[in-house]
């Protein structure tokens, strides 16, 4: 009789008790042990070393990834992996790269559709004409059978990071790490030199929209890619790498989409109610709808660096130059991009104002700004704009402007709310713990004209008494704990003002923005109240919101 145990994972239902890829177990001794791990390895095990190779004939080129990519086979229920040959090598359907050459063709050369992909012919009654273009899909070409790279993850954080719901699962996916793609296509017909070289063309347009899933999170770009993009922003950043579970180190560029997706939903949730605010984010930035299935949005992001940068030998990165490009990936309406360009500008500004990106976004790097230098552990993160992008700074002459500036803001996302989307208004906003409504949220500020300032706030959040400087709100509800998001961001905003029509940069600003609890009793009560009296007798800090 067989022994069921010994059926590869791969050939087992997923359920319980049989096979759960996509389950992450935190309590098992060693990270490996996670079937996602185990499902790996017996992959790689059965996967033929050599790739694949394309018949005689089949015109090919390559393309290498710039971070992750994948294409889901919906084979397995429950968990993302990629579609794999009978020789064990995951490959890209010559079918999905059929649909992504014929839709990038209709932009290039839309009088060949009909020649290159095949379709109903106007001339011929309806009957279906065969295109003279079969394509074969593409295969890795580099070593991509690294088992800790092949394990990725999917983390929806919307609910436990915004809305205050405290359930949230990250779960296993399967995806190759920076593959370079050999892909195939040939023609039933002998084609001139010129012609293939447009044929390319056409697919590297194709290409620059990305491919494969998970691409508005910045999965399937390619480098040097020809994407259509509403802007792009130089920035450099310090911070925290993200960590697999088995404890090694990734810098993740959909931590970008991840901030600007999430302060979407903050700044819209202050004017609207939570389902018009979920709808319109899920407009622009793509997302789940239930038993519908995702949801494509108008933007994505792509994110450029040399990855040698980054030093992933230890926990913390330190990224000279990179570039964030937000992609068009839906739009049409000329119109409506120059709308989508101005609302995202604001929307970068405010991210780069408040927070940050990555891991431990909502605190300032205490490598950088923490009066204690012998702070052991590494948190925050800091980020800066770069070269001609340091217009996109927000200038601030007093406390005043910064007022008016939280006002404006306010003032906009209403507008985008009714003209923009046509929908209606909401004066009590989104019932989440980090929407963005007079009622639920606080800014408060300082000015801080010394170039290499020490931070004021990082102190209370580490101290363990009260002083007569600093009032301790150390593992409070306002800070958060393990398994709990804070209720403050804090955030060291490089200060620009306007001399002579020039930029330039006068210190910083220390940002405290808070969200307090509304239904706080007992000792966070007291505790929060007692910190409002503090900031508004005593500190430095002055409420602008």
């Amino acid at each position: 009789m067989m022994d069921v145990d010994r059926v590869p994972l791969a050939f087992r239902a997923q359920i319980e008790g049989r096979c759960q890829v996509q389950r992450i177990n935190r309590n098992l001794d060693d990270a490996a042990d996670n079937e996602a791990y185990i499902w790996a390895r017996e992959w790689l095990r059965g996967a033929s070393q050599r790739p694949p190779e394309f018949p005689e004939g089949v015109k090919t080129q390559e393309y290498r990834i710039t971070w992750r990519f994948v294409t889901n086979s919906g084979q397995d229920e429950g968990i993302i992996r990629p579609v794999i040959s009978g020789t064990g090598s995951p490959f890209y359907p010559g079918s999905s790269m059929k649909g992504a050459f014929r839709r990038a063709c209709k932009q290039v050369f839309r009088d060949r559709v009909l020649k290159y992909c095949g379709g109903d012919d106007d001339d011929s009654q309806g009957q279906t004409k065969p295109g003279i273009l079969r394509f074969h899909g593409a295969y890795p070409v580099n070593d991509w059978k690294d088992e800790s790279d092949l394990v990725d993850l999917v983390h929806p954080q919307q609910e436990w990071q915004v809305e205050e719901q405290a359930s949230h699962s990250a779960f296993f996916m399967m995806s190759l790490f920076q593959p370079r793609l050999r892909f195939g296509i040939s023609s039933s017909k002998t084609l001139s030199e010129e012609e293939w070289a447009e044929i390319w063309q056409v697919w590297e347009t194709a290409l620059g929209y990305g491919i494969g899933s998970r691409v508005s999170a910045g999965y399937g770009h390619v480098t040097d890619s020809k994407a259509p993009t509403l802007l792009t922003m130089n920035l450099k950043g310090e911070g925290l790498f993200s960590q697999r579970v088995n404890g090694d180190l990734e810098f993740r560029p959909n931590m970008f989409k991840g901030a600007l997706r999430g302060h979407t939903l903050r700044l819209l949730g202050g004017v609207t109610t939570a389902e018009i605010a979920e709808d319109i984010t899920k407009r622009i930035w793509g997302g789940f709808a239930g038993h519908n299935g995702s949801v494509v949005g108008e933007l994505g992001i792509a994110f450029k660096c040399d990855r040698n940068q980054l030093d992933d030998q230890t926990q913390w990165f330190k990224l000279e130059q990179g570039q964030l490009g937000i992609l068009l990936l839906n739009v049409r309406d000329e119109e409506r991009r120059q709308r989508l360009r101005k609302f995202v500008i604001r929307l970068m500004k405010f991210s780069m104002m408040l927070g940050g990106f990555g891991k431990s976004w909502r605190r300032s790097s205490h490598r950088k700004f923490f009066s204690n230098k012998d702070y052991e552990r590494d948190i925050g993160c800091h980020w800066e704009f770069l070269g001609k992008d340091r217009s996109l700074y927000q200038p601030f002459h007093t406390l005043e402007d910064i007022c008016k500036y939280f006002q404006a803001l306010h003032s906009l996302m209403q507008k985008w709310v009714t003209q923009e989307e046509g929908q209606r208004l909401d004066t009590a906003g989104a019932n989440w713990r980090e929407s963005w409504h007079r009622d639920r949220v606080q800014v408060w500020a300082r000015f801080d004209d010394d170039m290499e300032p020490i931070s004021t706030a990082l102190d209370w959040f580490h101290q363990e008494e009260d002083a007569a400087s600093h009032r301790s709100i150390k593992n409070s509800h306002l800070t958060g704990k393990l398994n709990q998001i804070g209720r403050m961001w804090h955030r060291m905003y490089p200060r620009y003002v306007k001399q002579n029509g020039k930029l330039r940069q006068r210190g910083f600003i220390e940002f405290l923005t808070i969200f307090p609890d509304g239904n706080a009793t007992g000792d966070d009560l007291k505790i929060q109240q007692e910190f409002w009296q503090f900031l508004e007798e005593i500190s430095e800090f002055d409420r602008v919101w």
